[in-house]
């Protein structure tokens, strides 16, 4: 069938499913006895990260980040894990390449098949979701990086609108893989505390131990890029704050010193009786210099005040 492949050996069987069609999946419900409830919630549409235990198998849905190169924006991917002790299926959109290559290898390679392809289908399934894991880092490392660049130009370049963006687009990141890596923590203890004994988790303890050493390093970083992403915007608005009380103060003083010169020359411009200067052949350089002398006080009396440093 179109877009499922699987591998079988040594009495384990894993179904991937690189197009959550309905079709698809009716077919692995029939074959394998899933639910309703679950073959609904692994179509098309997200759902919370979430472990279900049912009689013959368990169901567990993690998301994953994923990085848009174009966009340089940070989504993230669902996969579906049906598990019981002897088969593994995981459905999802093809947008994971690790997915993908991980399935090629064991498929192409008989030593990875017997080496991952024993004991219970667990084996494969953390095998699996440590190389996913594993593969997260690298965007972390990229987050970090967008950190860096932003926080290094920040105090030399003069905020503008590209800069803000910068910014919002750097914390919608660090929310979008917050929203993703949320869920992992509860769903791996789930399924540690709640896997029966047909899945024989004693003997992958070391697995487990690498998955959760994974997510809580994972979320640490995640913690620290998020007080580094609100740091940043907290000091943008800081300077364009400070940027925009410069300007307000220099438009105040400008506006403070032409007002009463505005006003001056308005009243010699009256040509009312007894108005000074105006049958004066300089009275237009006496006004000027007024004025002028004027300008200069008001510029002393601010520079004293240290209003103008």
């Amino acid at each position: 069938m179109k877009n499922l492949n699987e591998i079988q050996n040594n009495g384990l069987l894993w179904v991937n499913v690189t197009q959550s069609e309905e079709k698809v999946l009716r077919a692995l419900q029939k074959r394998f006895q899933f639910t309703d409830q679950e073959i609904s919630e692994s179509l098309p549409s997200f759902q919370r990260p979430k472990f279900v235990k049912r009689d013959n198998y368990y169901f567990l849905v993690l998301h994953f980040p994923v990085f848009d190169r174009k966009t340089r924006r940070l989504g993230f991917a669902e996969v579906d894990f049906f598990l019981n002790s002897s088969s593994l299926i995981t459905v999802h959109n093809g947008s994971l390449a690790v997915i993908e290559e991980f399935f090629n290898s064991c498929q192409k390679k008989s030593e990875l098949r017997e080496k991952y392809f024993n004991g219970t289908s667990a084996h494969i399934f953390f095998e699996l979701l440590n190389r996913m894991l594993e593969s997260i880092f690298p965007i972390l490392l990229h987050v970090n990086d967008d950190t860096n660049s932003i926080d290094k130009i920040l105090f030399v370049k003069i905020p503008d609108r590209k800069m803000a963006e910068e910014i919002l687009r750097l914390k919608m990141n660090v929310v979008n893989f917050r929203r993703a890596m949320q869920g992992h923590k509860t769903v791996l203890d789930h399924l540690i505390s709640r896997g029966g004994r047909e899945l024989d988790l004693q003997s992958y303890q070391l697995y487990i131990n690498t998955a959760r050493d994974h997510v809580a390093e994972i979320w640490h970083t995640l913690e620290s890029q998020k007080e580094s992403a609100d740091a940043l915007d907290e000091t943008n608005e800081s300077v364009v704050g400070l940027r925009m009380n410069e300007i307000m103060k220099t438009l105040t003083i400008i506006s403070v010193i032409t007002f009463p010169l505005t006003l001056v020359a308005t009243i010699f411009a009256i040509h009312a009786g007894g108005t000074p200067f105006i049958d004066n052949p300089f009275g237009f350089a006496i006004i000027s210099i007024i004025i002028f002398i004027g300008a200069m006080l008001m510029l002393s009396v601010f520079k004293i005040k240290k209003w103008m440093d």
